[in-house]
């Protein structure tokens, strides 16, 4: 899928989304980018709109801004979310939710509102030019990309109980939503590994993380960002979970 003048939505243009708007904006993307609190980020890369994405009415509304913006919703790329550690002992049913709403939740509720407004697309908006050669006819109408987290997938962070369960959900729901849209909607997932070193992780802990990273090193932004644009060009891969993770899950 060429992306030039694809209308796509990014959720979370701080730190990494914001190499990932970049990016995309280099591809000649049409980039609706939602913000809780500072316009200033997302304004810069596309057009920004305000949107608390736990909340159905803020999903609509980007949306419907989206299509009155550009005349169509292509794909999706939901990486807003919160890593938010939740000991045993303080562990409640607020947190828990808060956790599930704005990841898990959140996801569900682009997965279902775009996928109906993707389904509208023509048939004819996608499609590769090897797949149009050899006289095959694509049913594309669009695309999501959801966020989870490479431990999820195999040894999930000890004190981060409600983020470990909403980011889990998100690879259930990406499978689910990806058998439910076909043909027409390719939805898959990204699992990052260590991409970006927190500014407060101590010198020991990241020794420790790096040890237990086959390529030992942070692997930057720009993996991420790479991960994206194949996921929405490529017109053949949908229900999958992208590891970008230098080796960590086997480590």
């Amino acid at each position: 899928m060429d992306l030039k003048g694809k209308t796509i939505i990014l959720t979370g243009a701080a730190r990494i989304g914001q190499k990932v708007a970049e990016v995309l904006k280099e591809k000649g993307a049409n980039l609706v980018i939602t913000y809780l609190n500072s316009s200033d980020e997302a304004g810069s890369l596309g057009f920004p709109v305000k949107a608390d994405v736990s909340k159905k009415e803020d999903i609509e509304n980007v949306i419907k801004t989206a299509k009155d913006k550009f005349g169509s919703v292509d794909c999706v790329v939901h990486m807003a979310a919160i890593y938010q550690k939740s000991e045993w002992e303080g562990l409640n049913e607020e947190h828990f939710d808060r956790n599930m709403n704005i990841i898990a939740k959140s996801s569900f509720l682009f997965g279902k509102i775009a996928g109906d407004e993707m389904l509208k697309n023509p048939s004819t908006s996608f499609g590769s030019a090897q797949g149009k050669s050899s006289g095959q006819v694509s049913n594309m109408k669009g695309k999501m990309i959801f966020f989870s987290d490479w431990s999820v997938l195999t040894r999930p962070y000890k004190d981060y109980l409600a983020y470990n369960v909403a980011k889990s959900a998100v690879v259930g729901l990406t499978k689910s939503l990806a058998k439910e849209l076909a043909p027409y909607v390719l939805v898959n997932a990204i699992a990052p590994g260590p991409i970006l070193r927190p500014p407060d992780l101590s010198e020991e802990d990241n020794k420790e993380v790096l040890s237990k990273t086959l390529l030992q090193r942070w692997g930057g932004a720009d993996e991420i960002a790479k991960g994206v644009v194949y996921l929405l060009e490529a017109d053949f891969v949908t229900g999958q979970i992208l590891t970008i993770d230098g080796g960590r899950t086997i480590a």
